[in-house]
């Protein structure tokens, strides 16, 4: 049932590109290596926040990644919330064509919310990593990579759920996604989960492998509306009961190239 929230989630990744900064201090194909752990109370220039100023914050703890309840009175019905929140959602101000990155970070466990890290290209090329609330002991990836022969967009079509090895996702863990031209492995503390191969990723008859070089994103956002990305997240956001703001926190982001 995760297939709906993809297609938000592509949704969401074409609006933030046309939203990109233009300017790139890094080469926008080869990999340079980068690391933050965020030591001060500001973003790296390496990040910028795509998002409203007041939907994150920066401290010794790393970056805090805000989804606040929407304002006003909020009306649920047919599983579904009538307003839907606005969540923190940062780019890098570079690409990068092949590579590891680590992101370690912990997520709220409430059911409607989700926590991305994920890499995006302009060209809509993307390689998911989505913690669901709902659902702490797995986390979810993805790829899509749009061809011109697709009869509209391949939602879900080489997506997973995936164990947690230790812990949950309340807990911080280091989640990887390792990139070359032959295949993509996302590993949990550095223990490899999933491999797809690029041989693997034929449908109807076309190669769909990211080829593309991407940014890194982050995001947290509120999967209580449409019907089918609230029943997949096992939403919507019981705002009554929980509280008025979700926070994900990402501790450090590391790049490292092959």
């Amino acid at each position: 049932m995760f297939l709906i929230s993809l297609l938000l989630s592509c949704f969401l990744a074409t609006t933030n590109a046309a939203r990109l900064p233009t300017g790139t201090p890094r080469s926008v194909s080869s990999c340079e290596p980068f690391y933050t752990a965020f030591p001060g109370f500001y973003l790296p220039h390496e990040l910028v926040a795509i998002s409203h100023s007041d939907s994150y914050t920066v401290d010794k703890a790393g970056l805090h990644m805000f989804l606040e309840r929407p304002e006003g009175n909020i009306k649920t019905g047919d599983g579904v919330n009538d307003k839907v929140a606005d969540g923190a959602t940062l780019n890098s101000t570079f690409t990068f064509l092949y590579g590891k990155v680590t992101y370690e970070m912990l997520a709220p466990t409430v059911p409607g919310v989700v926590t991305a890290a994920i890499l995006i290209a302009d060209e809509g090329d993307e390689m998911d990593i989505e913690l669901l609330g709902s659902d702490p002991s797995h986390f979810q990836s993805n790829i899509f990579a749009p061809k011109p022969k697709d009869r509209g967009p391949l939602y879900g079509v080489f997506s997973s759920v995936d164990d947690i090895p230790t812990g949950t996702t309340k807990t911080v863990h280091s989640y990887s996604i390792d990139w070359n031209a032959d295949r993509i492995i996302w590993s949990v503390d550095d223990k490899a989960v999933r491999t797809l191969r690029k041989d693997e990723t034929m449908y109807h008859g076309v190669q769909h492998f990211p080829s593309h070089a991407t940014r890194i994103q982050l995001g947290i956002w509120d999967a209580s509306n449409p019907a089918g990305t609230a029943a997949w997240a096992h939403g919507p956001i019981d705002w009554k009961n929980v509280p008025r703001t979700m926070e994900a926190t990402v501790k450090s982001i590391k790049l490292e190239c092959h």
